[in-house]
Order: structure tokens, then C-alpha cells, then sequence
């Protein structure tokens, strides 16, 4: 299948210290590393990676940071035809600030909002398309290019923008946050308080939504069931930071490949909690044969085409 991928890529710094830093203090770093970063990018590499066909389509600079995002992106196989060069603006960049005592992750961003693709024209017909909600005209021109594809949205911050994208997707991949702001309710362990929050949801728009609940598991829909599945107990944290941009990828994959939607969510959720034990998902990025054996699946056996 081929799968288009669409967002913002940004070039991230990640640094590991004892403790969280105080104000004013002066914090030695015990580990860096520099990296591709973003939800959109990760998603695209973790799908080259597990030899998925993927083109990437996004912004960045032309400095030394955004060649260093394309040969990021090179090295996972993903397709960088459809990278755009902005020559006016540098290349998105952040800092991850990893306590290293828990594992606990604080991001500090410069991303430009204003920022976005200005070429919409693909030379093939996704079959899939992915969207972190980060290029809302790439985004937007997509779903309305290609109204029959199948896409998956992540959503994981507060935005109006983002709620109007995810009425148009097929999946939405939601955090707390974004849903509870969704339906104006909190989510709590109640069964039933858990099935009228996702009626609410239902009600709103038509969009299947899966919700990352970070320790208590993933809130989801199937068979006109809600179910919840439980978190992986992982045993030391080292970093929390992509833990949703790998379950973005890894669900994409497993509704690429026909497993269905609880299987591809169990996949989703065993990647969400192996990247926890590793520092830079994207440097560490996961071997597709260590999460199935987590997850306890196998590679269907005949693979169709996605609804």
C-alpha cells in the first residue's frame, strides 16, 4: 500500500540530566542526542522502517538541520520527493529535557505556525493517508484530493483547527486532553461513565475514535463494544516523550496490514510501551518482530484492502 504522511518535521535535541533542572541552577547533561523529530515524522520512519511504502510530505529549511530531517528520513526508506525547501525560514527545531531519576519528559518548541506545504499534486494515489495535524492546508488538501482514502489523524493538542480536521478522517488518535476537550466530560475508571464518554463521541462526529490513556490503557471502540486495554506495565521509564508517536505509527501499520482494529490497537499499545525503555525513539527505533512478539501476533497471512 501506499501511504502519504503529512505534517510538520522538526529537528530535536534531546538531553538526559539527573533530575529536572531548577531555575537558575547549572545542569549537567548526561546524554544528547540529535535527532529527526515530530509525530508525522516518526510515524513515516517507523512505517519505513517495518518496510511499509511511505512518501513523506512536510517543510523545512534550507539550513543544515533540514538536510539532517531528509537523511533522516532517507534512512528509513521514506520518500522524500514531496519534502518541501522553505529558502525564507529555518527549520523547525525543539529541546526534550529528560529526568533522567523517572523518566519524564519537557519539550520547548520553536515551530512556525504560518509555515505550511504549498504543493498538494502527488504522483500516486495514497491508499492512506496519516496527518499529525501540524500542516493543516497539507492536511486539508489531502483529505479534500482524496475523499475515499482512508486516513488517521493524531491529535494530541487543543485546537480548533484540529477538531474541524478530525471530523474529515476515518481515525482519530486522541490523548486526554484533546478528547475531554472533545466531549466537555472527563474520563475516569467508571465502565459506564467510559461508554457514554465515547457515545458522546459518536454523537459528535463519525470518526473512530482510539484514546491514549497513558498508564490506564487505550479506550477504543470495536464491534459496537468499548473496551479498554490495559497499559503495559513497564518497569523503568527511561523516556515518555514519543510514546504516542509510536502508537501513531504502529496502529497505522497494523490497519495497513489487515490485523483489525483490536489487534492493530494491542500492536499500538506493546510499541507505545517498548519505546518507553529507550531514549530517542527515533534513534532507537523498534524492530517490527520485537513488538509482535510482545504483543504475542503474527503478520496476517493475507493482507486486503483497508476500509
Amino acid at each position: 500500500m501506499n501511504v502519504l504522511v503529512i505534517g510538520k518535521p522538526t529537528y530535536t535535541t534531546v538531553l538526559r540530566t539527573n533530575g529536572y533542572p531548577e531555575e537558575g541552577s547549572k545542569t549537567k547533561v548526561i546524554e544528547k542526542h540529535s535527532l529527526g523529530g515530530g509525530a508525522s515524522l516518526y510515524a513515516a520512519s517507523l512505517l519505513g522502517k517495518w518496510n511499509s511504502m511511505v512518501a513523506y510530505s512536510g517543510v523545512v529549511g534550507s539550513d543544515h538541520f533540514g538536510n539532517e530531517v531528509k537523511m533522516h528520513l532517507d534512512k528509513f526508506n521514506v520518500g522524500t520527493k514531496f519534502l518541501e525547501i522553505n529558502y525564507e525560514h529555518p527549520t523547525n527545531t525543539s529541546y526534550i529535557i529528560i529526568n533522567g531519576l523517572n523518566g519524564s519528559s519537557t519539550e520547548i518548541s520553536n515551530i512556525n505556525d504560518e509555515i505550511n506545504l504549498s504543493k498538494y499534486k502527488y504522483d500516486f494515489t495514497p491508499d492512506i493517508i496519516l496527518m499529525d495535524g501540524s500542516d493543516m492546508a497539507g492536511s486539508l488538501a489531502a483529505l479534500n484530493n482524496y475523499p475515499n482514502t482512508p486516513s488517521i489523524l493524531f491529535a494530541n493538542r487543543i485546537s480548533e483547527n484540529v477538531y474541524d480536521l478530525s471530523k474529515k478522517c476515518t481515525h482519530v488518535i486522541a490523548n486526554t486532553t484533546f478528547a475531554e476537550a472533545l466531549t466537555k466530560l472527563k474520563l475516569d475508571d467508571n465502565q459506564n461513565n467510559l461508554v457514554n464518554f465515547m457515545q458522546k463521541i459518536k454523537d459528535l462526529h463519525k470518526a473512530n475514535y482510539i484514546i491514549m490513556m497513558r498508564e490506564k490503557g487505550v479506550l477504543y471502540v470495536s464491534d459496537n463494544q468499548v473496551k479498554m486495554m490495559p497499559a503495559l506495565n513497564v518497569r523503568e521509564i527511561i523516556d515518555d516523550t514519543h510514546a504516542g508517536y509510536v502508537f501513531f505509527g504502529a496502529f497505522a501499520f497494523g490497519m495497513i496490514n489487515n490485523f483489525g482494529i483490536d489487534n492493530a490497537v494491542k500492536l499500538a499499545n506493546a510499541a507505545a510501551g517498548l519505546s518507553l525503555t529507550k531514549l530517542g525513539s527515533v534513534n532507537a527505533m523498534l524492530e517490527l518482530e520485537d513488538v509482535l512478539n510482545l504483543a504475542g501476533l503474527k503478520m496476517p497471512e493475507k493482507i486486503e484492502t483497508l476500509d
